[in-house]
C-alpha cells in the first residue's frame, strides 16, 4: 500500500500549484517560504516524483505537478464540503458577506442562485457598503475587497484582475456613436472618480490637451445604470458588466483593455475552519472565478 503524504502537505502542495508560488502559498497559509518548500519537498521524496520546477522567479508545478493538482484539489474540496455539510447540516446556517454595491448588485447577485442550490441551508447574509467593513464590530465573515491584497490582520486570495474600456448603451446619440478613443473627449463621457479617463487615454497613447468634463458618479452601479440609459460613453469594469454587455443592454466601443493596478480579493480573518458557513462561501467563490473544482456532497 502507498503511504499517503501528510495532509497538511497536500494542502500546502494545492495552494501552491495554485499559485505557481511558493511566496503567494506562504502568504495565504501564513507560513514560510522555507516551510512550503519543505512541505513540497516532503511529498516528491514520498512519490519520487518532481512536482515542481524553476521558471525565473517562480516554482511552477511540472506536467506530474498539473496532473496530481487536479486530483488533489478535487479530493480537498471534497473533504471540505463533507465536513461543511456535516457541522451545519442539522441547522440553518447564515455567512455574513461584505462588498462593495456594485459588486453585491451585479456579481454576486446573478451568482447566488447557484450557492443556494448547493448550499440550501446556509443563509447569505450581504452587506454591502463603501466603507472597509470591520469582521469584529460588523460580525462580518468573508468580504470581497478591491485592492493590493494587503489587510493586516486578515488572509486575503486574489480572485480575480481587473480592466476597464469604454462601453455605451446602443441606443446612445440615436445608434451613431463614434469607436475612434481619440475623439472620444468630444463626446459625453460618464466619469467615475475613482478610475478617471485619462487612465485610459494614457494606456492606448492618446495625448487629451483639456480637461475632461461630464457627469461624475461616485457609486459605480450608477454610473453603469446612466449608460445603460444612453447618457454617455462610461468606463466600465470588466467584472461588473459582462452580463449587460451579454444581453446587448451596453455595446463594447474598444478591444483594448486597461488593466487596473488593483484586483479583487476575498478577504477574512486567519482563522476560518471554525466557521463551518464561511468556508463553504469561500470554496464557492472560488469555484465560481476557477480557481477551485467545488465538491458538495
Amino acid at each position: 500500500m502507498v503511504r499517503l503524504p501528510p495532509l497538511e502537505a497536500m494542502r500546502v502542495f494545492e495552494v501552491a500549484a495554485r499559485h505557481g508560488s511558493y511566496s503567494r502559498a506562504a502568504e495565504e497559509l501564513h507560513i514560510t517560504h522555507g516551510a512550503v518548500s519543505q512541505r513540497i519537498r516532503q511529498i516528491e521524496e514520498r512519490v519520487g516524483i518532481k512536482l515542481f520546477e524553476r521558471m525565473g522567479h517562480r516554482m511552477v508545478p511540472t506536467p506530474d505537478g498539473r496532473r496530481l493538482y487536479d486530483r488533489v484539489a478535487r479530493s480537498l474540496a471534497e473533504l471540505t464540503g463533507a465536513f461543511t455539510s456535516l457541522r451545519s447540516s442539522r441547522m440553518d446556517a447564515e455567512v455574513t458577506v461584505s462588498l462593495l454595491p456594485v459588486m453585491a448588485a451585479r456579481w454576486l447577485l446573478p451568482r447566488l442562485p447557484r450557492f443556494n442550490e448547493h448550499y440550501p441551508h446556509i443563509h447569505v447574509n450581504v452587506k454591502s457598503d463603501r466603507q472597509l467593513a470591520n469582521f469584529k464590530s460588523d460580525k462580518v465573515d468573508v468580504a470581497l475587497r478591491l485592492g493590493t491584497g494587503t489587510w493586516k490582520g486578515l488572509h486575503a486570495i486574489r480572485l480575480m484582475d481587473e480592466e476597464i474600456f469604454p462601453v455605451c448603451s446602443p441606443r446612445y446619440n440615436g445608434g451613431q456613436f463614434t469607436r475612434d478613443p481619440s475623439a472620444f473627449v468630444n463626446e459625453r463621457l460618464l466619469i467615475d472618480p475613482n478610475v478617471p479617463w485619462s487612465t485610459w487615454f494614457k494606456s492606448f497613447g492618446v495625448q487629451i490637451d483639456r480637461k475632461i468634463v461630464g457627469n461624475s458618479f461616485a457609486d459605480a452601479n450608477l454610473l453603469i445604470e446612466a449608460a445603460i440609459d444612453g447618457q454617455g460613453i462610461a468606463l466600465a469594469r470588466r467584472s461588473v458588466t459582462r452580463a449587460d454587455l451579454l444581453n446587448g443592454k451596453l455595446v463594447r466601443l474598444s478591444d483594448h483593455n486597461c488593466r487596473l493596478p488593483l484586483s479583487h480579493f476575498l478577504v477574512h480573518p486567519s482563522l476560518l475552519e471554525s466557521n463551518a458557513p464561511a468556508m463553504a462561501f469561500r470554496d464557492w467563490m472560488l469555484a465560481e472565478v476557477g480557481q477551485r473544482p467545488l465538491r458538495v456532497p
